[in-house]
């Protein structure tokens, strides 16, 4: 059976499962508990006959969430043969067929293989079986019609500007979703921005999808006057999304924008109408935790997330370790939702820096990021201080100085002792393979892979 033929057959699964996932956003907390209960117990049993890892580490009876194993990233790759529920899904074997792909091909006729978009250094590999890819799909169609990108006719102009790489989750995501039902302008970030633009005021997109550096290039685009598109919605992933772009890109398109974070672990989040960010928490359990893996109480910052996948048994990633940083908020949503909700997504542990004894969040950048005349930037942390890798838009002189007093103030409110800042001009700043722009750079290093955030 072609692949082509089996991209129809995971849409299809992915749109009935879509409404099962519709129907448990709303059910009440303790319903959702039970399921994931259910869910964490056949999949545990299922790894434990399969896996010799699992087998080894899954208790008889009930299952215990907290006394399972924590996986890290390099603990995945470094046992990987014997984590997987089929023996014929080897890590050497998988690498050279992640070589040769162009398109959406499956594995054995039965498995996608991506790696990760690349930010922690270490390349990783993930598998889906086609049930586990349904999945994704239908994690893809909930936000598609919390933002209200349902079929209709005429068909909806969707543009998607996302990574160029064929191994990564928002290239295959965008294959299985292109069956006709919308019509889809795909982009790549590599594209020059002018390619990007006459596309976009070709196709006219009423919902766009990007990173928020590039969306945030299209809105100083929009506002010269030489973009005119009119999107109903916009929708960021991968890269932090900060207050002052949500309130620019509002002001430049007349849409305030959703957020959606993705993973390809298979944790994923979306905004809803309040703009509030819910984690997709029945499909994958979320433990926000400490740094010695302690849970975290609502309202605190964790150190990362520990993500239990309940639906992809090819590779099981149980309490696999996410570096995401972020706050759960206790109250309930006014949407209804009764999804884990946000109270903040800080990007990852990997993108913190240390200065002076002071934790510096990404989102501390805002102000540059908020600054019209910086078209993208980096931040390089150096054994001093700080050096920001800037483009900026024509006629910006003044820009260089401004932003490093800016940075330079932020810092010193808060708490670092004199700051050292300094501001480099470039054309433009790398992206990791996946396209994502990296905010946070080791000194003296360029881009390197790592895994998603999302994006989210």
């Amino acid at each position: 059976m072609g692949y082509r033929i089996k991209r129809l057959q995971d849409f299809a699964r992915g749109v009935r499962e879509s409404k099962a996932l519709l129907d448990r956003e709303r059910w009440p907390r303790e319903q959702l508990d039970r399921f994931q209960q259910e869910r964490l117990e056949e999949l545990t049993r299922y790894a434990a006959a399969r896996s010799p890892f699992w087998r080894e580490h899954v208790p008889r009876g009930r299952v215990r969430l907290g006394e399972l194993p924590i996986t890290t990233k390099a603990e995945l790759i470094d046992g990987f043969d014997e984590r997987v529920t089929d023996r014929r899904l080897q890590l050497d074997t998988l690498l050279d067929h992640l070589d040769q792909i162009d398109d959406d091909a499956l594995y054995l006729g039965e498995y996608r293989v991506m790696t990760s978009s690349g930010s922690s250094g270490r390349k990783a590999v993930f598998v889906y079986d086609r049930p586990g890819w349904s999945g994704i799909a239908a994690m893809f169609f909930r936000r598609s019609d919390w933002t209200g990108a349902t079929p209709r006719l005429p068909r909806l102009r969707l543009a998607m500007i996302g990574g160029a790489s064929p191994t990564h989750m928002t290239r295959r995501g965008a294959q299985t979703l292109d069956v006709g039902i919308h019509r889809l302008l795909p982009l790549a970030v590599t594209q020059p921005l002018s390619e990007l633009v006459r596309g976009l005021n070709e196709f006219q997109p009423q919902h766009l999808y990007t990173y928020p550096s590039i969306m945030g290039q299209l809105a100083d685009e929009q506002r010269a006057g030489r973009l005119r598109i009119a999107p109903e919605a916009l929708v960021t992933s991968s890269e932090p999304l900060s207050p002052g772009l949500r309130d620019r890109l509002e002001r430049v398109f007349g849409v305030r924008p959703y957020n959606f974070y993705a993973t390809t672990e298979g944790l994923f989040g979306h905004d809803c109408a309040e703009r509030s960010m819910h984690l997709f928490d029945d499909m994958c359990i979320v433990e926000n935790v400490d740094e010695e893996g302690r849970p975290v109480p609502a309202g605190e910052p964790g150190a990362r997330l520990l993500v239990t996948n309940l639906f992809n048994r090819a590779l099981p990633l149980i309490r696999f370790e996410v570096t995401d940083l972020v706050t759960v908020e206790s109250e309930p949503c006014p949407c209804g939702r009764t999804l884990m909700r946000l109270r903040s997504l800080e990007g990852r542990a990997e993108e913190i820096l240390y200065l002076g004894g002071v934790t510096v969040h990404p989102l501390q950048f805002a102000l540059v990021t908020a600054d019209p005349d910086v078209r993208e930037f980096q931040v390089v942390q150096q054994d001093d201080g700080l050096r920001l890798r800037v483009a900026l838009r024509d006629g910006a002189a003044d820009a260089p100085a401004r932003l490093r007093d800016g940075v330079r103030g932020r810092l010193e409110k808060l708490g670092v002792p004199r700051p050292a800042v300094e501001v480099e001009t470039v054309d433009a700043c790398e992206r990791s393979p996946g396209g994502k722009l990296q905010m946070i750079v080791p000194a003296a290093s360029g881009v390197t892979d790592r895994s998603p955030a999302a994006p989210g």
